[in-house]
């Protein structure tokens, strides 16, 4: 289920994978720095990402 309150964290994610500078399944230090997050709220954040990865681009919240 997509949390709409990480909507911010999604459009970076997307950002961070189109820009090439790590595999997603190292991401979790990019988001951990970028806001400030604890280890396994940003897991959480990236799991939801990569788990409704299709709803998110249906639903507009990020463009591939």
């Amino acid at each position: 289920m997509i949390n709409e309150e990480w909507t911010e964290y999604y459009v970076y994610l997307e950002e961070l994978r189109e820009s090439g500078v790590t595999n997603m399944f190292g991401a979790t230090p990019y988001l951990r720095e970028e806001f400030d997050l604890g280890r396994k709220e940003a897991m959480k954040i990236l799991s939801s990402w990569m788990e409704n990865y299709d709803e998110l681009i249906s639903k507009g919240i990020i463009r591939r």
